[in-house]
């Protein structure tokens, strides 16, 4: 956490943090545009569990955001401290206070499961894609020996809208804790890394598990369609 962000931004989270313990609110949500970098950051501080980054993304696809960067964070009080770089898909600052009080709406109904987002991406014409009409084969790279507690899948592929919230749907489905992530994106290709555990708190180190994490990863990845994530 310590290196991930500035000391400025560490400020903001701590007064975010106090602010959200001395309310009791369920979900915290802090925007900021920076309007130098033509990207607005968006904080999330809520309870952490299982697919709730997925649900995050999923949100953000449904809003019509561009996820460009994302760290999250699972804090030793249980809390998530979520943010996230984000542009509209003209590639300019998401900042239109009307689409940031229809984002703040979808947080809380697909954080409730009022709004479930593999069904509403699935729907034609749900979002538009901007990198359509380009090849990037997809890459599945999972690697035990860069941490000592988890272990490190990265994923390259051709960005598309949803793609994060596809990926991050599918490690929840296979088991795996998401505890970390960097989101990364260049022009229309995606690199995306995810510190994990499986379910009782251990690297994944079995060959045949690993076989079908990366299967899996490979699929999602390739040129799938939501409804076909949708019927799953």
């Amino acid at each position: 956490y310590w290196l991930s962000f500035e000391p400025q931004t560490q400020a903001r989270h701590a007064r975010l943090t106090r602010e959200a313990e001395r309310s009791g609110a369920p979900l915290t949500v802090d925007t900021r545009v920076d309007a130098g970098r033509a990207v607005t950051e968006i904080t999330l501080y809520t309870a952490d569990h299982a697919g709730l980054f997925s649900r995050i993304a999923g949100a953000l696809a449904l809003a019509g955001a561009n996820i460009v960067d994302a760290k999250i964070l699972t804090l030793s009080n249980g809390m998530a401290l979520d943010t996230f770089t984000v542009q509209d898909q003209s590639g300019g600052a998401f900042d239109r206070p009307d689409k940031l009080a229809k984002l703040a709406v979808l947080f809380e109904n697909v954080l409730s499961g009022r709004v479930k987002p593999h069904l509403e991406l699935a729907k034609p014409g749900a979002i538009p894609s901007r990198t359509r009409v380009f090849t990037v084969p997809p890459r599945v790279l999972i690697d035990n020996k860069a941490s000592l507690t988890h272990t490190v899948i990265e994923v390259n592929g051709r960005d598309r809208p949803g793609l994060l919230f596809e990926v991050t749907r599918a490690l929840t489905g296979l088991n795996l804790q998401i505890s970390s992530a960097k989101i990364s994106t260049y022009g229309e290709k995606v690199v995306d890394v995810f510190y994990v555990k499986d379910l009782f708190g251990h690297k994944v180190e079995h060959e045949q598990r690993l076989k079908d994490i990366r299967e899996r990863l490979i699929e999602v990845m390739g040129e799938r369609s939501t409804a076909k994530a949708a019927a799953e």
